[in-house]
């Protein structure tokens, strides 16, 4: 699957106390390229009673993040299983012309499928799985 990307402004409020962008944003902008990745899903899984709820993530921080800029965030399906998929995410600057993009992190997240009602895994809708192949 290609890799799915949004930009992002970095906010003046993304800061924290040290001056560079808080830890606990980095979460928040993989979140917001999670949640446009599966709303551009062209089924109508979020119609149903199952869903996906976060099992896990795994972060590792790479650098600072400062304001102001607009950073990509981008998200990669991987390795899907009976009832979840592993997504990989990238956290970088936008390139200038003859420069590489500045890694600020990079994480994988693992949806685990469930029934709303239940709470129990059920199987990984098609339409999802059918994305890391």
């Amino acid at each position: 699957m290609p890799e799915f990307m949004i930009q992002l402004p970095v906010r003046w409020g993304d800061m924290d106390a040290f001056g560079h962008v808080s830890n606990v944003v980095y979460l928040r902008y993989i979140e917001d390229c999670r949640a446009q990745w599966m709303e551009s899903v062209p089924s109508h899984w979020q119609d149903g009673e199952t869903g996906p709820v976060v099992a896990n993530i795994n972060i590792n921080f790479r650098r600072p993040m400062y304001w102001p800029e607009t950073v990509e965030v981008t998200l990669r399906p991987l390795s899907p299983g009976r009832s979840s998929i592993k997504l990989e995410h990238e956290i970088r600057s936008i390139p200038e012309k003859g420069s590489e993009a500045t890694v600020y992190a990079d994480a994988t997240c693992t949806l685990v499928w469930i029934d709303k009602k239940k709470g129990e895994p059920v199987p990984l809708p098609t339409c999802i799985r059918d994305l890391a192949q």
